[in-house]
């Protein structure tokens, strides 16, 4: 949906000269980012106010989007896909974040939420097979992702000290999603390596 609404975007755009054909492709690119940015953001915000935890929603987007954006992670084959099952890990967390003002799972969170981080830390950044890094890409999102983490693991250990749940949970459940997307990119990586090996076996 998304996808289509990026190229409808260009294309009028094209159509009233005010791109040229060279440029098509990097105005759908940075429109589907755009639309993609605003729709998820619109439906977190919804599903935090229909929940009653709206600046926790927002807290979680926001930090959850600056890790995504360097480590990397999971990606789905189809955009119709990737829509469904982002839809799903947001709703997911923001109900988890409303559970937390009925029931205390803070202790089980944090220790999950540190070997979320040693599995961030291992992992990141991960590629995909359609948008490889460079070395220098790596080296440049291994730095950024780190320095994420840091900022993110900070501002966990000031939440638990000053006691605001409203930001740790958030903030916890981010890394969590974060390692589980890496944890599903390597997997899903793995498997494409080994079914090209036994393509290549096949062949010879």
């Amino acid at each position: 949906m998304i996808n289509k609404l990026s190229v409808l975007a260009a294309n009028q755009l094209l159509k009233h000269n005010a791109i040229s054909d060279d440029e098509k492709e990097l105005y759908e690119y940075g429109i589907f980012i755009l639309l993609s940015y605003l729709f998820y953001s619109f439906f977190t915000i919804t599903c935090g106010f229909a929940l009653k935890c709206i600046g926790s929603s927002i807290a979680f987007y926001f930090t959850f989007q600056i890790i995504r954006k360097f480590a990397g992670g999971y990606h789905a084959l189809t955009e119709t896909r990737c829509e469904i099952l982002s839809m799903i890990s947001i709703l997911a967390v923001i109900v988890l974040i409303r559970l937390s003002k009925t029931y205390d799972y803070q202790i089980a969170l944090i220790i999950i939420t540190a070997l979320s981080a040693v599995c961030i830390f291992s992992l990141c950044p991960l590629d995909t097979k359609e948008k490889p890094l460079t070395k220098e890409e790596f080296k440049r999102f291994r730095r950024c992702s780190m320095f994420t983490l840091t900022i993110i693991s900070a501002i966990i250990i000031l939440s638990v000290t000053l006691r605001i749940k409203s930001i740790l949970y958030p903030t916890c459940l981010s890394l969590i999603l974060e390692s589980i997307l890496l944890i599903a990119g390597k997997i899903k990586k793995l498997r494409e390596k080994d079914a090209e090996k036994q393509s290549l076996r096949n062949i010879s």
